[in-house]
């Protein structure tokens, strides 16, 4: 593949380009799609859905972003190094007893889902004598985590002497398909619930609320998957940051009837040439991508053909002028990751978050390689 902006030759026939030129744009267009006022945080869980947080968190503060989401306390810890004492970081599975001291000296703020944790938390605020931030999270109908609408009933002004609300939020189940009813159930069921804490500000949407109406975005949304740029439910134009490149290894001239990998799961039914690829499934190239996945070279699509292994791919290149050391792409600008994705049986955030450490990283925008 010709003209791929490494900085230089790859150690490792992986490379992983992660855009924050991109990222930047991604994040301004987001912030102006939203309703005067609401505030556009950043989910950076799972090492920044793959991207790398040590890159994209000080990237997007530099943005203006002042909002994070993590999910654990340790992904918090560590996002605290990237971004200014200003910034507000949240986390989202909620206070395990015996983390309290962490929370309250780092100033993190956990998102509490039932009623042993506020009160846990509460009893932390009245030993140190001061008032602890927290979000309350409202359960409208996901049933994972969070209040349930019964539960929410015997919360009690006692119970949150000591804790200072600075959010309620709740979370769709299906986001992603706009003309579920279930998403007007929620956000009734949302606005019922909050009518206790009416002047605190809400959250309600992902980055798949986007495309609902206005009225969904209250004061706050929280965007991970559409900061990638992966394409969602919504017309925004928003660009890939995530680019995959692997490199031919070997190519081979075979017969009909010959098989290819494991389980002769493919069988030849024309002379072939056989590419194979430096990527498997240790990488996080989906085994359920054999014989459905396709990588891109030159104006080609080049079908996966027999099974995915650990370390390698095998590709038809049949009449294709491609040779051992060319690069080609797994997904990017050619092979959307959402595509690939549905191909594999799955969903992006899947694909983006099983990233194998042996990729070589490089940041675009940024003078910082990350190996």
């Amino acid at each position: 593949m010709a003209d791929l902006p490494f900085p230089h030759n790859p150690s490792v026939p992986l490379a992983l380009l992660i855009d924050l030129e991109a990222l930047s744009h991604n994040y301004r267009t987001l912030c102006a799609s939203l309703q005067k006022g609401t505030i556009c945080a950043a989910v950076l869980k799972a090492n920044a859905y793959g991207m790398g947080v040590k890159e994209v968190a000080p990237r997007l503060y530099q943005e203006g972003c002042r909002h994070f989401f993590m999910a654990h306390l340790s992904e918090a810890l560590e996002i605290k190094s990237y971004v200014g004492d200003d910034s507000f970081i949240y986390v989202l599975a909620g206070l395990r007893q015996g983390d309290e001291a962490a929370y309250d000296h780092y100033n993190i703020i956990p998102v509490l889902g039932d009623i042993s944790q506020v009160q846990n938390w509460n009893i932390w605020g009245q030993r140190k004598n001061k008032s602890v931030k927290a979000v309350l999270h409202l359960d409208t109908g996901m049933t994972r985590t969070g209040f349930s609408p019964e539960a929410i009933k015997n919360l009690t002004l006692l119970d949150l002497s000591n804790v200072e609300l600075v959010c309620v939020m709740s979370h769709l189940a299906c986001a992603y398909q706009p003309a579920h009813p279930m998403n007007e159930n929620q956000r009734q069921t949302f606005d019922e619930l909050r009518k206790r804490f009416h002047t605190i500000p809400a959250s309600f949407v992902s980055s798949g609320g986007l495309c609902l109406a206005p009225s969904y975005q209250y004061d706050i949304v929280r965007v991970g998957l559409a900061l990638t740029g992966c394409a969602f439910a919504g017309n925004l134009s928003l660009k890939p940051v995530l680019k995959a490149y692997t490199q031919v290894i070997q190519i081979n001239y075979i017969l009909p009837g010959t098989s290819v990998g494991y389980d002769a799961d493919f069988i030849a039914q024309r002379p072939s040439r056989i590419a194979t690829l430096g990527v498997g499934y240790a990488d996080g190239y989906l085994r359920s991508l054999g014989n459905r996945g396709e990588v891109y070279f030159k104006g080609h699509f080049l079908p996966v053909v027999g099974r995915i292994s650990m370390d390698h791919i095998t590709v038809d290149v049949t009449g294709i002028d491609i040779h051992p050391g060319d690069w080609v792409e797994l997904f990017g600008e050619n092979v959307p990751a959402h595509i690939l994705a549905e191909k594999a049986g799955t969903v992006s955030w899947e694909l983006f978050t099983r990233l194998g450490q042996r990729f070589e990283r490089f940041y675009l925008g940024s003078q910082q390689k990350q190996s």
